[in-house]
């Protein structure tokens, strides 16, 4: 298997932000192919591809078994963090904020570097890394077609602190490298606020969801 060419624009977002590593585990691996790329360029000696479900595992069972670095890759049938002990850096990408959240509830205390990719919930997530003390040190985003992702590097310090709402939503633009590539995600998030608030004049809705558009698209535009 070529390796490279399953890495999309997202997945490569997320393992340019796993830092050099022994073991790494994947949670919610699918197909497996972030774990493998991570071992194949040598970013990690190891890893565990963890998923909660069968028919996911044994994809990533059978992508592995085709690849050259398969004796160093485990696989193991988790819910979430539950059954994964000695990771020094874990990665979850492609789910909600708030089920990140929850799966990092479970984290071992030698857990303390995490690389997240949330669906959607971002301000969430970030909020939820910030009262639990969580670090955000780097952020990313990434275009896929014409769909845009983020990302975020955290490490575990146990000190709470402060996010604004901007932040919450956004991300600070001094932790992205790529400022011209994180301008244009800014206004794809605004582009989507705009268009939902366009379908709700159209139908001539009211309320606390037309409210609170409005209060984000007077936030993406500070």
């Amino acid at each position: 298997m070529n390796i490279d060419t399953k890495i999309t624009p997202r997945l490569k977002m997320v393992a340019d932000l796993v830092p050099c590593c022994t073991l790494v585990a994947d949670i919610g691996t699918d197909h497996g192919y972030l774990p493998i790329y991570l071992v194949n360029r040598g970013i990690c000696e190891r890893a565990i591809a963890a998923d909660v479900n069968e028919g996911p595992l044994s994809s990533a069972k059978k992508n592995i078994a085709e690849t050259r670095v398969k004796d160093r890759i485990e696989t193991i049938l988790s819910d979430g963090l539950k059954k994964i002990e000695n990771a020094d850096c874990v990665t979850i990408a492609g789910m909600g904020g708030e089920l990140i959240a929850s799966i990092l509830e479970h984290r071992k205390e030698n857990m303390t570097r995490f690389v997240l990719q949330p669906q959607r919930s971002y301000d969430d997530l970030r909020r939820y890394l910030a009262q639990n003390g969580f670090e955000i040190k780097k952020e990313a985003v990434a275009k896929e077609t014409d769909k845009m992702y983020c990302a975020f590097y955290a490490e575990y310090t146990g000190n709470a602190y402060e996010i604004s709402t901007k932040e919450a939503l956004l991300g600070k633009s001094e932790l992205v490298e790529d400022k011209a590539l994180y301008n244009e995600y800014v206004q794809y998030r605004k582009k989507e606020v705009e268009k939902a608030l366009n379908q709700m004049e159209k139908a001539k809705a009211t309320g606390e969801r037309r409210e609170e558009l409005e209060k984000l698209l007077e936030i993406f535009s500070l």
